[in-house]
């Protein structure tokens, strides 16, 4: 058991189990979004393909101050600075909003450009254009949802963020199917119309997640000291949040590069790639949410002064997440025939998916190195180094392995699966080596009063 100073506790169990709970939710969701999408048309399929790493890149980039803001508030309560917190989290606020602003201006000017980079049929290219163009003009909202959910977990209020944000991405799903299919005799409006349900999901989301903060009594925003916020609260988020957005943007460029060669393979291999992935998120979704639960924990007893309880909990929550997806990938495997089936009938992309789900078998546990002593990592402050590692890996190993195995040696979709369990196995290695090594006690953030 964790405890917050000033009286509220929190546990592994009640944090990563809300978390847990929502991951699954939005991946069912957005699985079902991908088998409307292969139903409606497979260009439809393969450009939202083509584009989910560019709508991941945008939401890291509104994570570099979600994260700073994060686990310093993690670590100014378990330091018992609870003023210091609230002044955190105003200030994070502060700076999402005007680079929410920016950032939707910018991908909304340069939607087109951006898709020139990929080898895309002309129909696939416009129907992504009028996706990205859309998705990334209202993404203000998903901006602040992030942020918001990042605070209520933050203060020990992951049910809450679950509610919300499986409720807008349900009501999404329920737009898309409107605008793909025309239920009660609307106009079918295609990926515009997937687009505009995003945004107004978002909308959604963006006022319910506010009354919740509002209604929390535990949070305490102060207002009216946004003005007179000191500089160093600003630069604080910042230092924390660029190097562990760094990385996460490295990550996701890479994809986006390594996304770019599989369109190289057709658009059926790149079809494969989306329904791949979205079977694969039910596998590495436990890693995921042990992550999340783990970085804010550590950001309490890191600031608490309990650095040794940080480390042997570590430890634990890495088996349990490595066993799960050990499980869960075999028994994936197992069922994949009926479960790919469902997606499409079409033998090629059926015959590519089927091969990179069997390399997930070496990929998908290796993945919880990074999915959870990662961020266990940044929760204890130590951002700056496993940034560094994490780029020099993605680009040295995933990108180039991808390019050699999947295109030079005619892998196709298998090999880049192949490039990419090298690349989180040797990354996550030094990840595990760098938490070991014991370097991370040295850089906590806030101190205990």
């Amino acid at each position: 058991m964790a405890a917050i100073r000033g009286g509220t506790r929190i546990g592994f169990a009640a944090l990563v189990l809300p978390i847990f709970v929502e991951n699954v939710l939005r991946t069912s969701l957005l699985v079902v979004d991908q088998l409307m999408l292969n139903r409606y048309s497979e260009k439809a399929a393969a450009a939202m393909s083509s584009i989910n790493q560019f709508s991941f890149f945008i939401q890291l980039l509104y994570l570099m101050v979600a994260a700073g803001v994060s686990i310093l508030v993690s670590q100014g309560l378990g330091a018992g600075r609870r003023e210091e917190a609230g002044r955190t989290a105003m200030a994070g606020i502060a700076i999402m909003t005007a680079f929410a602003i920016a950032i939707s201006l910018v991908v909304a000017a340069l939607a087109r450009p951006i898709l020139s980079l990929y080898a895309l049929d002309e129909d696939v290219r416009a129907m992504a254009s009028r996706f990205l163009f859309i998705y990334g003009a209202g993404s203000f909202f998903m901006a602040m949802n992030i942020l918001q959910a990042n605070i209520l977990r933050a203060y020990g209020h992951p049910a809450d963020s679950m509610a919300v944000n499986v409720a807008a991405l349900a009501l999404t799903v329920f737009g898309n199917a409107l605008s793909l299919y025309g239920l009660f005799g609307l106009p079918v409006t295609g990926i515009a119309g997937v687009a505009f349900s995003n945004v107004i999901g978002q909308f959604a989301a963006f006022w319910l997640l506010a009354f919740r903060i509002r209604s929390r009594k535990s949070i305490r925003l102060p207002w009216r000291e946004l003005r007179g916020l000191p500089r160093s609260v600003y630069s604080a988020i910042l230092k924390v949040g660029v190097p562990t957005a760094g990385e996460n943007l490295s990550y996701n460029a890479a994809q986006i590069v390594i996304v770019s060669f599989i369109a190289r393979m057709g658009t059926q291999a790149l079809a494969a790639y989306g329904i791949a992935l979205s079977l694969s998120r039910y596998v590495f979704i436990s890693g995921v949410s042990i992550g999340s639960a783990s970085q804010i924990l550590v950001g309490y007893l890191v600031g608490a002064g309990e650095q040794d309880e940080a480390y042997r909990r570590v430890w634990r929550y890495f088996l349990l997440g490595f066993g799960l997806s050990v499980a869960v990938v075999a028994v994936l495997n197992l069922v994949k025939a009926p479960l790919l089936g469902i997606f499409t009938e079409d033998a090629a992309i059926l015959r590519f998916a089927s091969a990179a789900l069997l390399v997930g078998l070496v990929l998908e546990p290796a993945r919880n190195f990074n999915t959870i002593i990662l961020p266990s990592l940044k929760g204890s402050g130590d951002t700056a180094v496993p940034a560094l590692v994490g780029i020099c890996f993605q680009w040295a190993v995933g990108v180039s392995l991808s390019w050699l195995f999947g295109l030079r040696l005619g892998l196709g979709l298998a090999g880049v699966w192949m490039a990419l369990a090298t690349d989180e196995w040797s990354r996550g290695i030094v990840m595990a080596l760098r938490w070991k090594s014991g370097a991370w006690r040295r850089k906590a953030l806030v101190r205990s009063e």
